[in-house]
C-alpha cells in the first residue's frame, strides 16, 4: 500500500515540452445506419473540448497537485486560443507556448457514441518546427531551468520534439539531477539517448527494435536492449490489459493492471508519464512511482474520452489497494 501523503510531490514544478493539442469530443447516440453509405448516423447531444497531447500531460500534472510549465506551439487560430485559455484555467503556466503562424493548432476530433469512439478526425501539421521556433523553445527552457524539478518530453511526432531540442534539454539539466522522462514516438528511437526513462507501449517497443515480441521473455529481452542502447536509468513498458514491465537497475518488475473495466485507453499514456515523473520529482523510488502511475492509468481508462486523473480518486484507490508489483527477472 502506497500513501500519497507521505511524499512531497505537491508543488513540484514539472516542465512539459512537446506536442500540445486540443481534443474535441462530439458526444451522441446511434440508432440507425445512413442510407447514403454503410456508416452510423450519430445524433449529437453535446460537444466538449479539453487539453490533449502534451497539454493533457500538463493537466494530469496539475491534477496531481503539482505545477506544470507548458512548452510547445500553437497556430494563430481560434483553437490555439481555446487551448491556451483552458490551460490557464486549470492553473498551468502557458508562458512557454509559442505561436507559429505557419501551422495550425493540432486538433483531434473524436465522435463518441454510447461510450465508444466512432471516428477520429485529425487536423495537424507534422513537419519539424523551424530553427527560429526551436531557438525560442530552447531559450524558454534555459530561462526556467532553475525552478524545474522534473522534465517530461511528450513526443507525438507533430514536429516539436526534434533532435536539437532533446540534446539541449539533456545538456541544460545535466547538472541539475532532475528526472527527464519521455513518452516516445517509435521512429524517433535514437533521439532519446541519455534521458532518464522512457514509457513506450508494447507496439512502440517492437517498432523501436524492428521486430515482434512472440512471448513475455522476448518482451523482457527487448526492454533490456532498449535500456542498453539508449543508456537509460529506467524503462516503463506499458502493456495494456497486461499491465506494465518496469526495467530498473538491471532488474525487471511486473506490475499487473488494476483497471476494473476498460472503456477508452485514449490519454492513458499521458497519465502514466505525468504520474511517474511527478512522483520521481518528489524523491520517490522508481518502483513506487511506476506502481502509482499504473493505478492512475487504470482509473482513467475506465472513463470514455480524454480524462485526466482525479487526485482524490487516485488517493482513495491507493489507500485500498495492496501493491502488486513483483520482481520477475
Amino acid at each position: 500500500m502506497v500513501k500519497l501523503d507521505k511524499y512531497d510531490h505537491k508543488g513540484k514544478n514539472i516542465l512539459v515540452v512537446g506536442d500540445i493539442m486540443l481534443d474535441r469530443h462530439i458526444w451522441g447516440t446511434v440508432d440507425r445506419i445512413s442510407p447514403e453509405a454503410p456508416v452510423p448516423v450519430v445524433d449529437v447531444n453535446k460537444e466538449t473540448m479539453v487539453p490533449g497531447g502534451a497539454s493533457n500531460v500538463a493537466n494530469n500534472v496539475v491534477n496531481l497537485k503539482s505545477h506544470a510549465e507548458v512548452c510547445g506551439i500553437i497556430g494563430d487560430d481560434e483553437y490555439g486560443m481555446i487551448l491556451v485559455d483552458k490551460l490557464e484555467k486549470i492553473g498551468a503556466n502557458v508562458s512557454g507556448i509559442m505561436v507559429d503562424v505557419n501551422r495550425p493548432t493540432t486538433l483531434k476530433t473524436r465522435v463518441i457514441a454510447h461510450s465508444q469512439q466512432v471516428v477520429r478526425i485529425d487536423k495537424e501539421e507534422t513537419d519539424s518546427i523551424s530553427k527560429e521556433v526551436e531557438d525560442k523553445i530552447i531559450e524558454y527552457i534555459k530561462k526556467v531551468k532553475d525552478s524545474v524539478d522534473g522534465v517530461i518530453i511528450e513526443d507525438y511526432g507533430k514536429g516539436v520534439v526534434t533532435r536539437r531540442i532533446i540534446k539541449k534539454i539533456i545538456k541544460i539539466f545535466k547538472n541539475r539531477e532532475v528526472p527527464i522522462t519521455v513518452d516516445p514516438k517509435e521512429n524517433h528511437f535514437d533521439l532519446y539517448k541519455g534521458v532518464s526513462v522512457i514509457t513506450p507501449n508494447h507496439k512502440e517497443a517492437e517498432n523501436m527494435l524492428k521486430r515482434k515480441f512472440k512471448n513475455n521473455q522476448e518482451i523482457i529481452e527487448g526492454g533490456r536492449e532498449i535500456v542498453k542502447k539508449l543508456k537509460l536509468k529506467g524503462l516503463l513498458l506499458t502493456r495494456g490489459k497486461e499491465g506494465m514491465y518496469l526495467f530498473i537497475d538491471g532488474e525487471v518488475y511486473d506490475i499487473p493492471t488494476v483497471a476494473k473495466e476498460e472503456f477508452d485507453v485514449t490519454g492513458a499514456g499521458d497519465t502514466v508519464i505525468a504520474a511517474l515523473t511527478t512522483m520521481l520529482a518528489s524523491g520517490m523510488d522508481y518502483k513506487k512511482a511506476a506502481y502509482i502511475s499504473n493505478v492512475a492509468a487504470g482509473i482513467v481508462v475506465e472513463k470514455p474520452g480524454v480524462v485526466p486523473i482525479n487526485y482524490l480518486e487516485l488517493k482513495e484507490r491507493l489507500d485500498n489497494e495492496e501493491s502488486n508489483i513483483k520482481k520477475i527477472s
